[in-house]
């Protein structure tokens, strides 16, 4: 059987060297678009949106919601499925993100247990602090390499100074 390789003149996978971000191949109006929306969320940062937790930054909720909402992307939130006991509850949801005709999705997963509440709130802060873990993992996800840039480029940076 003789195996069949379409040929292209560009390359279907690139890597920045300097980052070690994936960039897809695209049209130069869409590459553009990405980059533009990129420094756009950049530029949405603060150190207050940042927390550092056992030596590890993290964003912030806020932060993340704030670059979700302020940016000129189409996005959608969809749950695929919820599981809710007295124990704990699970969220499993995709965030999907469009950017000219590049289009990403990113599936997450949030759990809150009941104990983490310490007797304040019911099932309802707990499900809410699940779904909330979730959306804010798919937005980690798909601006990952915004967020690590800034993490390394200003925090650390300024730490270091």
């Amino acid at each position: 059987m003789m195996k069949r390789f379409i040929e292209t003149d560009e390359e279907v996978l690139k890597v920045n060297a300097r980052t070690g971000e994936i960039l897809l191949a695209a049209s130069k109006t869409d590459s553009n678009m990405i980059k533009e929306t990129k420094l756009q969320a950049f530029k949405l940062l603060s150190r207050n949106d940042f927390v550092q937790i056992n030596g590890v930054w993290e964003a912030k909720r806020d932060a993340l919601i704030k670059i979700l909402s302020s940016l000129p992307i189409s996005y959608s939130w969809k749950i695929l499925d919820k599981q809710l006991t007295k124990e704990y509850a699970q969220v499993l949801g995709v965030l999907k993100i469009e950017t000219g005709s590049i289009i990403r999705e990113a599936d997450s997963m949030g759990i809150c247990e009941i104990s983490e509440l310490k007797g304040n709130g019911g099932l309802h802060f707990m499900n809410a602090r699940a779904e909330t873990r979730a959306l804010k993992r798919a937005i980690e996800t798909l601006f990952g390499s915004v967020i690590n840039y800034y993490v390394i480029h200003v925090l650390e940076a300024q730490r270091s100074a």
